[in-house]
């Protein structure tokens, strides 16, 4: 069903219909993304239809109802791009941030500035109960007008409230430990702020860690082979 909360212009046929601009080609494994004009306004739209059976039919819902979520969580959060509407089971639409992601600049280019930014960013998104769980992935890092950086791609990301509390609150807490540190290895290996301190911090993984990211890693392959198969 569309979402009570999205623009009359955001359909499905608005979609195929709009003049629009394919970002990112659909595979079996990830969903295509889409950008299009929602009145005077860019949009950014991530659609699981095209993909393969597994992510079209299951994946793809539940990984639509679970970023519809997290970006509701974070609404009015700053560097976080606004949520404009979920359109159908398969696909919603954030707003389109314009700008280059934080891994086409890993030559010493950004700012201090752009980092204390990012920092605060993550220090609000971290406030809203949500931790993002991909910042080493640097492309989900937007660098906006201004040096301005967003995230975006909410697909992995962990809310702090919900079932299991004991073990939730366990893997929130190694999570937030993620995002800091992938924040310090982009002030090191982006900005070129290198110093002794910091790489201690970025680059040293304690047990809990390595563990929780196995799991992680092994849920995300478990993930793709199905999506694949």
């Amino acid at each position: 069903m569309p979402d009570a909360h999205a623009q009359p212009s955001l359909s499905r046929e608005t979609i195929e219909r709009t003049q629009r601009v394919e970002v990112r080609s659909a595979a079996s494994y990830r969903p295509r993304l889409v950008r299009i004009e929602v009145g005077d306004r860019p949009a950014m739209v991530k659609d699981y239809r095209p993909c393969g059976w597994f992510l079209r039919a299951l994946g793809g819902p539940w990984l639509v109802g679970r970023e519809v979520r997290i970006y509701r969580a974070l609404a009015g959060c700053p560097g976080v791009p606004r949520l404009l509407g979920q359109i159908d089971r398969h696909a919603f639409a954030v707003e389109y941030i314009p700008g280059r992601n934080a891994a086409e600049y890993a030559d010493g280019t950004l700012p201090p500035e752009f980092f204390q930014h990012l920092q605060e960013v993550v220090n609000a998104i971290h406030a809203h109960g949500v931790v993002h769980c991909d910042l080493k992935n640097r492309r989900n890092i937007v660098v906006g007008e201004g040096y301005h950086p967003y995230l975006v791609d909410f697909s992995a990301a962990f809310g702090r409230r919900g079932r299991f509390q004991l073990l939730r609150g366990y893997a929130y807490r190694r999570f937030l430990l993620d995002d800091e540190k992938a924040v310090v290895k982009a002030r090191l290996q982006v900005g070129k702020m290198w110093n002794a301190a910091d790489a201690e911090f970025a680059f040293r993984r304690g047990p809990g860690e390595r563990l929780i990211r196995r799991i992680r890693d092994g849920l995300r392959w478990a993930f793709k082979l199905l999506s694949r198969g």
